[in-house]
Formats: structure tokens, C-alpha cells, sequence
């Protein structure tokens, strides 16, 4: 009975951070490839921020203040913050190509 409870909160979970993927990854599709992350940062994340509280809270209230709907929406809410920090910031792991400095040439 345990293993059942903990795949299916397991599938909750990764259903939950599936679906906050996409939606975040639909706002970067919107624009162009040229367009700099920080750029739609700042012009999408507060309508984004937003709509997400108003649902969460939506929820919640619809819901009686229980407390599952209270942690699943806080964990939903957190989750897409953390996401949302994740692709503004820079990958470690991107090689970035360094010109050498050829100021000596005439």
C-alpha cells in the first residue's frame, strides 16, 4: 500500500513540474531566438507570477483551506519560482569561446 501511495505522488510530482516546464518554456517560445532571456524575464514574469498566485489562491479557497491543497499549491508556487530562476541563470556548464586579444596588430 505504501509503494502505491509514494508512485502516485511520484507521478503527481512529475506531472506537476511537466506541466510547469511547458508553461514557462511557452512564454520563451512566444518570442523570437534573439530575444535575451533577461529581456522577456522582466516583461513576462510578474503577468506570469501573478496569474499563478491567483490560481493557486483560487484553488485553495475553492478547496476549504485544506492543507493537501495549501502544500501542493505552496509546492507548486515555490516550483515555479525555482524554475523560472533556472532559465535566467547562465548554465555552468556552457563553454563560452574567449577571442584572444590582438592588440598589437596595426
Amino acid at each position: 500500500m505504501i509503494v502505491l501511495v509514494i508512485l502516485g505522488i511520484s507521478f503527481i510530482l512529475l506531472a506537476t513540474y511537466t506541466i510547469i516546464r511547458i508553461s514557462i518554456a511557452c512564454v520563451f517560445w512566444s518570442f523570437n531566438t534573439s530575444t535575451e532571456t533577461k529581456y522577456i524575464f522582466k516583461l513576462c514574469f510578474p503577468y506570469y507570477i501573478i496569474a499563478l498566485t491567483m490560481i493557486c489562491m483560487a484553488f485553495i479557497i475553492t478547496f476549504n483551506n485544506s492543507l493537501i491543497v495549501i502544500y501542493y499549491f505552496s509546492t507548486v508556487y515555490f516550483l515555479a519560482l525555482f524554475l523560472w530562476r533556472r532559465k535566467i541563470k547562465p548554465s555552468k556548464n556552457k563553454k563560452l569561446a574567449v577571442e584572444p586579444n590582438q592588440t598589437h596588430l596595426p
